[in-house]
């Protein structure tokens, strides 16, 4: 069973758990899901893992399970007008759905070369280089992508890596496989990506930034967290969250933590404070901030999933793969109503 208003549910947790006793509190923090990852070499490139953590120190993962081959794969998405397809950046100029219960893959040429998505909306998929030229490919009613229409970058970054979407306004990055970007503001010309045919970019962090002159070695995947209202950036061996105005807010630095295999590329959110972040060396980070509302304080885990580990699918927004569901939560719930039935059939006698 997966549930989406997670957050009404931990809102009668909370009242059932002033009749049941705060000690069965602590299960609502159980989480087991689903992991959309693909893999940058070889086949099958696109698979899925099962994770579960405890809610205190333990997390884990399955065996992963292949769902097919792409022509390239980099960027991963899940397809809003159809939960059987997800979508795949091809690491050249083309761009491709692939459905989950088949593999059969569905590939259309792209302007530009396309490695990382954002999905902004319900129907229109963005793609960007690493970093490169940027490109909207609009999705239609049973989930197919059209061929992409170029958008035109000007300002003080004329190429990008990754699209942030965020309540705000959207953001960016750029910068090599390696990390150590820019980030900034990114205004569509129209307003809207879906019609968009230009977008001008404002850098915060890099050279000339109104921020910082300074690059940032998270500034390569990014995401924004509702859970938080901040962006959270992956890269090289950082992870970085950051207000929306471009403070940062907090950073875990992998090479002093004694990580130094780490190298990130792309990760995700919840939007239950945890955030989910694959490594190129095959690992993936999990890190529970849901107490601080800080990546750099809580329980984190680092295990190995695959080989050529790239991208994880975004859990939240418009191109999300799915619900995590919540056992302890669960478990609380039926018992809460069996409570409360004994307490309704003591009063009716």
């Amino acid at each position: 069973m997966r549930m989406k208003k997670i957050r009404t549910t931990l809102v009668a947790v909370s009242a059932l758990t002033a009749v049941l006793g705060a000690g069965t509190a602590a299960l609502a923090d159980a989480i087991t899901g689903d992991l959309f990852y693909t893999r940058f070499s070889g086949a099958p490139n696109v698979k899925k893992v099962t994770f579960s953590y405890d809610g205190a120190s333990t997390f884990t993962l399955g065996t992963p399970v292949a769902i097919g081959t792409t022509p390239g794969a980099d960027g991963i998405a899940g397809n809003p007008k159809n939960a059987d397809l997800l979508i795949v950046g091809g690491q050249g100029a083309d761009i491709s759905t692939i459905s989950k219960s088949t593999g059969a893959v569905t590939t259309v040429g792209s302007p530009v070369s396309v490695f990382h998505l954002e999905v902004p909306t319900s129907n229109v998929v963005l793609g960007s280089g690493i970093p490169g030229a940027l490109a909207r490919h609009s999705i239609g009613a049973g989930g197919a992508l059209s061929g992409g229409t170029l958008i035109g970058l000007a300002g003080t970054d004329t190429t990008v890596t990754q699209v942030i979407t965020t309540p705000s306004g959207f953001f960016y990055t750029t910068s090599g496989s390696g990390g150590f970007g820019n980030f900034g503001t990114l205004t569509f010309n129209t307003g809207n990506p879906e019609t968009a045919t230009g977008a001008t970019t404002s850098r915060l962090y890099g050279a000339g930034g109104s921020v910082s002159g300074l690059t940032l070695p998270a500034a390569h995947g990014g995401v924004y967290d509702p859970f938080t209202g901040s962006i959270i950036l992956f890269g090289d061996d950082h992870i970085t969250q950051l207000s929306l105005t471009g403070t940062i807010l907090s950073d875990i630095d992998f090479v002093a933590a004694g990580q130094s295999f780490i190298s990130l590329d792309q990760g995700t959110v919840d939007g239950q404070g945890h955030a989910y972040a694959a490594s190129n060396s095959g690992h993936l980070v999990f890190i529970d901030y849901a107490a601080s509302g800080l990546v750099g304080t809580g329980f984190r885990s680092v295990n190995f999933l695959d080989s050529n580990l790239d991208d994880v699918a975004p859990l939240v927004g418009s191109g999300s793969t799915s619900d995590i569901a919540e056992p302890g939560t669960l478990a609380l719930l039926g018992i809460g109503v069996m409570g409360l039935g004994a307490l309704r059939r003591r009063r009716a006698g």
